[in-house]
């Protein structure tokens, strides 16, 4: 019985409260950096599926609309379309044929999303952008 009374002081002690809560913290710490790193890569690696050097098809620049929902300014071939991407479809929006809106994609493709290359290139250069716009 003397054997039954040690071990439940020894659970009601604050040393072993204290114990659980810290471990308990740091696995919640644990966890949202590993979802924080997966949420990165959900959002950074799809971007490199869309095009790269020699395809006859690529994704100039995009605007999200909803979670699901975008719309796309794509090259195919030469000829710059606008897309609208939902969770169903994909629908043609039109195609850009003016001179001057043509001229102005091209002007503008160094300031456009780098569709191409890695995650951290990718990163970088989404950093180093906002960094510019926040000394502005």
């Amino acid at each position: 019985m003397n054997g039954l009374t040690e071990t439940s002081s020894m659970v009601s002690q604050p040393g072993l409260w204290v114990a659980v809560l810290k471990s308990v913290a740091m696995l919640s710490v644990v966890l949202a950096i590993l979802i924080l790193v997966l949420f990165l890569m959900k959002r950074f690696l799809h971007l490199k599926a869309g095009s790269s050097q020699g395809r006859l098809i690529q994704m100039l620049s995009y605007y999200h609309l909803a979670p699901k929902e975008r719309i796309a300014l794509i090259d195919v071939a030469g000829e710059k379309m606008v897309i609208g991407i939902s969770a169903g479809n994909i629908t043609c929006l039109g195609r850009i044929e003016k001179p001057e809106a043509l001229a102005q994609i091209e002007n503008s493709k160094g300031a456009m999303i780098k569709v191409d290359g890695s995650f951290m290139d990718t990163l970088l250069s989404s950093l180093r952008r906002k960094r510019t716009e926040g000394e502005r």
